[in-house]
């Protein structure tokens, strides 16, 4: 479900890129700070196969309401509070299961197959994996399919994992006959901050050897109940047990950060790839919320790579290979494809839009003449050439905006001459806006300016954006387009009707080339897009309102012309109407071919001559289209997950072996907890909004990550010895807490 959270935050809930990738990093910190309630459920009161049980069917029912939820309109009031109350259950439900799944499983060994154990870590590990690998490929392709009348279909992909949920759920108890199921004694997480609290509240004792001893003052062996006949105090044991589980917590001081940068590549690093071509060698797109199928599997490859090659051989050198140092070579690994990435992000910036300031403004000047080049003037700055439009084209140079950086200069002096014949010149003074960009459009028909959306398309589906100035009075429009945009007073303003872009394929219907049921094969801008631009003569500044400008729509790449769009029967978003329901009237331009992604454009439609009836179009590039390839993420995922197949993974079995048979389920739920903290470093962080590019955020959390790693390696260091709990006098302890 993770895999497309949050492009759903994005598209569907509307929320800004900083404040959607803070709710899925909001998300995760819930989902890894509810295993200590998970783990006290287990250990004290219903035991570990119950607590999963029953935490599943949670867990399904705030799948089903997020399903349920992504079906309603985001215009509603429901959005997002239902989205976010079924988050909310969703995580309280995986994070009640997490500690109990893991230490459930090494439950059904004995504690001296350490051998056993660590591959059972790896097989869990694996599976984990296996399942992230189908549905990081089928989640992205689901919610891409256009249903319900939206070019998406997030209800599909999030309902698919509340089914699977379910049947999981049911698969589970079917084996609850073979398992081994260890009744809960005590609620052992109480015990452990009881133990602490006493011996923080005791008095100093010079005798004690261990801060910790000192919860032993008021304790008698001799008079306690859980004194065994061979002498040896289980209280004294248990002390001896919470002093190696504080040593292992020291240990993970470090390790949130590694889940601070790891938990990124489902959110920062899905933008990134947004931004970027997902075309592959020409043959498909890669969704970019699918890249995260490389990290499954490779991680599939890496297990036994790492578990049978790589490590057997490091030992064969003579270089013990203890889990820390796993550990620390794993951290580093992490930190160097975070410097990956943000080499790769400075490529990416180079395709992304240069967003005014909030002190700023920007004017981009387009010339829509077919021979007439300008000579533009600003605040009696040095003039530059504007040279006449090209018509519609695939060229991706971009005219630099004028740039405003003052109050005072928000109502700039604008003069545009030309040297050549029948070529208007005027002056003009523009009111502009702090933090908008405008653009400035030069026609036969007259002059008009207005704001433009410089957003690059974030559905994820490979499209482009595309605006529409229409600057044709509806007088100059040919007689068969005679319908209710043009009737009446109308005619003597603009055409405010629909307009299509109309996909032409080899099987296109002639007599109805246009079908807004098809989708992905017509898109419309319509009124509810329309903003009316008034149109200035050049000699007088007189003019009227004919002028129309269409926001941006995104379009997939293929070949499009473009039509008056009038239907027979309403418009309506759950039922479309047909091409037989479709009254359609070609614009007299060339088809527009467009198979590069991510750009925006704006195209201008006009006349030839301001009397005339000849229709000219231009195309300006605003935004550049993405021109880094998706597959420059290869190494950076490739890093990552080897760093992950030497942290985490090891991490799992250290924090595992460490601790003491009835202390299992204590030091999972802590070692969950890390991810909570990682991902609330990421909260923390990115709400403070510190970062402006994304290329200094991963430079950033790649030198932290080094620092700390850093620490993580002195501490390793002060990490005389492992704990060793195969003895037989530990399986009888074991045996003891058990009954």
């Amino acid at each position: 479900m993770r895999a497309v959270l949050m492009l759903y935050f994005v598209n569907i809930l509307n929320f800004s890129d900083s404040n959607g990738i803070v709710l899925f990093h909001a998300f995760t910190v819930i989902s890894y700070t509810t295993p200590l309630f998970g783990s006290i459920l287990a250990d004290g009161y219903i035991g570990k196969f119950w607590t999963i049980f029953s935490i599943s069917i949670v867990y399904a029912i705030g799948q089903i309401l997020l399903a349920v939820s992504s079906t309603l309109s985001p215009e509603l009031s429901l959005h997002p509070w239902l989205d976010l109350l079924g988050l909310l259950i969703i995580g309280m439900g995986t994070g009640g299961i997490k500690p109990c799944v893991s230490a459930f499983g090494g439950d059904q060994f004995p504690a001296n197959y350490t051998r056993m154990i660590s591959m059972f870590f790896s097989i869990f590990y694996f599976s984990i994996n296996a399942g992230s690998l189908l549905s990081m490929f089928i989640s992205p392709m689901m919610r891409s399919i256009p249903c319900l009348g939206n070019d998406t279909c997030y209800p599909l992909a999030f309902g698919i994992p509340a089914i699977l949920m379910i049947v999981a759920t049911v698969v589970f108890m079917l084996g609850s006959f073979w398992y081994k199921k260890y009744p809960p004694k005590e609620n052992v997480i109480f015990r452990v901050v009881r133990t602490i609290f006493r011996a923080l509240r005791a008095k100093r004792n010079g005798n004690r050897a261990h801060w910790l001893d000192r919860s032993l003052d008021d304790h008698s062996c001799q008079s306690s109940r859980e004194c065994k006949s061979n002498g040896k105090c289980s209280e004294e044991k248990f002390v001896d047990d919470v002093k190696v589980l504080i040593r292992v917590c020291v240990m993970m001081i470090p390790v949130p950060m590694f889940w601070a940068l790891y938990d990124q590549q489902g959110s920062t690093w899905v933008l990134q790839a947004v931004a970027m071509d997902c075309r592959i060698f020409g043959a498909f797109t890669l969704l970019p919320d699918q890249m995260g199928v490389l990290n499954a599997l490779l991680i599939l490859v890496f297990i036994p790579i790492f578990q049978s090659g790589i490590y057997p051989a490091i030992e064969k050198m003579g270089y013990k290979l203890t889990m820390l140092r796993k550990m620390a070579a794993g951290g580093v690994l992490t930190a160097l494809s975070f410097f990956i990435c943000g080499i790769v992000q400075l490529f990416v910036n180079q395709s992304l839009a240069t967003l005014p300031a909030a002190n700023e403004a920007h004017l981009t000047i387009i010339n829509t003449f077919p021979s007439c080049d300008f000579m533009v003037t600003v605040n009696e700055n040095a003039p530059f050439l504007l040279p006449h439009g090209l018509g519609l084209h695939d060229d991706d140079t971009i005219q630099d905006p004028v740039k405003f950086q003052s109050a005072n200069y928000f109502h700039p002096n604008i003069s545009i001459t030309s040297d050549a014949p029948n070529c208007p010149k005027f002056a003009t003074k523009l009111s502009l806006s702090g933090g908008q960009a405008y653009q400035m459009t030069l026609t036969p028909t007259g002059w008009t300016y207005g704001q433009m959306n410089l957003q690059k398309p974030k559905n994820g589906k490979g499209e482009f954006a595309v605006s529409l100035n229409m600057m044709i009075p509806c007088e100059n429009l040919p007689n068969e387009v005679s319908w209710s945009g043009c009737d009446g007073e109308t005619r003597t303003k603009g055409y405010q009707g629909t307009l299509g872009l109309c996909k032409v394929e080899s099987d296109t219907n002639n007599e109805h080339p246009c079908d807004p049921s098809a989708d992905g094969k017509f898109y419309q801008f319509s009124d509810s897009s329309r903003r009316a631009l008034y149109m200035n003569d050049y000699l007088n500044g007189n003019g009227g309102n004919f002028g129309q400008s269409y926001d941006n729509i995104d379009v997939l790449p293929g070949t499009y012309r473009l039509f008056y769009v009038n239907y027979t029967v309403p418009y309506k978003k759950m039922s479309k109407p047909t091409a037989s329901q479709t009254v359609t009237w070609p614009l007299d331009l060339p088809a527009v071919t467009q198979e590069a992604m991510g750009g925006v454009y704006v195209i201008t439609i006009t006349n030839k001559e301001k009397l005339g009836k000849d229709v000219l179009a231009v195309s300006q590039t605003i935004v550049h289209r993405n021109h880094i390839s998706i597959l420059w993420q290869i190494p950076q995922y490739v890093i990552i997950t080897a760093g992950e197949v030497m942290f985490s993974i090891t991490g799992l079995e250290f924090a595992y072996s460490e601790a003491s048979p009835q202390l299992k389920s204590v030091v999972q739920a802590i070692w969950l907890s890390t991810t909570a903290f990682g991902d609330l470093i990421d909260v923390a962080i990115l709400a403070l909004n510190l970062f402006s590019d994304v290329a200094t955020q991963m430079f950033v959390f790649g030198g932290i990550m080094l620092i700390v790693i850093a620490l993580f390696i002195l501490l390793s260091i002060y990490y005389y010895e492992y704990a060793d709990y195969t003895t037989n006098d530990d399986s009888e302890s074991e045996k003891l807490a058990i009954e």
